[in-house]
């Protein structure tokens, strides 16, 4: 018999990114395309305070009239930035992220330290490798 783990561990997703809220916009963009991530967590003296993501950078920077080399974090980031304990029930994670609309969840440790993120994406993909792999079981009996 398979054994299947379904936990938020499987949907952790460690590579974050933190800048300063001072950090200008088209660095961020180069920071987040060297790490190959979606979104950057804004830090305020050192301590996460929102989020910017690639929506953002598209939604709020490439207006007429503005300059995404002169825009800082701080001026188009989305607060407060959502967290939850790494040790949450995954069906808490889901629902929070299917039923209030969130797209990513940041995770902390027992020490409120940003761990990594759970996207919608990636609890979905997770909880298709259950099904499929259940699916794979029954089919085997």
């Amino acid at each position: 018999m398979m054994n299947f783990e379904f936990s938020m561990s499987k949907m952790i997703d460690n590579n974050v990114v933190c800048l300063s809220e001072r950090t200008k916009v088209t660095e961020a963009m180069e920071s987040m395309h060297n790490a190959g991530v979606w979104s950057v967590i804004v830090t305020r003296r050192g301590q996460p305070e929102g989020v910017v993501t690639e929506r953002d950078l598209l939604r709020k920077c490439f207006r007429p009239g503005e300059d995404p080399s002169e825009m800082e974090l701080s001026d188009i980031m989305s607060y407060p930035l959502v967290t939850i304990e790494e040790d949450l029930p995954v069906g808490s994670v889901l629902k929070m992220l299917l039923m209030e609309e969130i797209r990513r969840l940041y995770v902390v440790n027992a020490n409120g330290e940003i761990i990594g993120r759970v996207t919608q994406t990636g609890c979905l993909e997770e909880t298709m490798n259950l099904i499929v792999g259940m699916q794979q079981i029954f089919e085997q009996m």
